[in-house]
């Protein structure tokens, strides 16, 4: 069983703009955070309200901006009834991947400044991955994402790498930074573009 002592982190190990986390408020703390698991629920509902879940009085403009952004809107164009196709229980209708980018829309639309997916792209093909994530870290309204993954060529785009292995950071890094390294994280991208080869 887990307790919350267990999770409690001491004061000076962990910022959010330069502000120490055990200073903020808990309600602030996860207002500014926005989570998106492998595994993300959608309600027997529309694809809009899935949306807009977050954020109810959404306008349909930003459900659709989020959308776009999340590599989903040409799909829902394709759909007979688009924003308002039924999705069934636990979003049935749609496919993993399908499913995993209406949570991500939903996450982005309430616009937090950290976005945390958690393999939340799983189920998404690399090139689409990597163009969310270059959405992502364009325009104006940028966020910390921290993005956890086995897509290896999504993350060589992101800004920095921490490589993990048996629970324990082994390297830090970008792309490049790593690759010049004798480590696993050059190991297993040799490792994925012989993968890549033989596809």
């Amino acid at each position: 069983m887990l307790c919350r002592a267990c999770w409690d982190i001491e004061s000076g190990q962990l910022f959010l703009d330069g502000v120490d986390i055990t200073k903020i408020a808990l309600t602030d703390l996860r207002g500014a955070i926005a989570y998106v698991p492998q595994d993300s629920f959608l309600f027997s509902t529309t694809i809009k309200n899935n949306i807009s879940y977050g954020d109810p009085v959404s306008e349909q403009e930003q459900i659709e901006s989020v959308a776009k952004l999340a590599q989903i809107e040409s799909e829902i164009h394709n759909f007979p009834q688009q924003y308002e196709t039924l999705v069934g229980e636990r979003g049935i209708t749609l496919s993993g991947g399908q499913r995993q980018r209406t949570a991500l829309a939903r996450a982005m639309l309430v616009n937090a400044p950290v976005l945390i997916l958690d393999d939340a792209l799983s189920s998404v093909d690399n090139q689409t991955a990597t163009q969310i994530l270059k959405n992502l870290s364009g325009g104006t309204g940028r966020k910390t994402v921290v993005f956890i993954t086995h897509q290896l060529s999504a993350a060589a785009a992101t800004d920095r790498i921490f490589v993990m292995e048996k629970g324990k950071i082994v390297q830090v890094g970008n792309h490049l930074e790593l690759l010049q390294q004798q480590g696993l994280y050059r190991t297993l991208w040799s490792q994925h573009q012989v993968e890549e080869l033989l596809r």
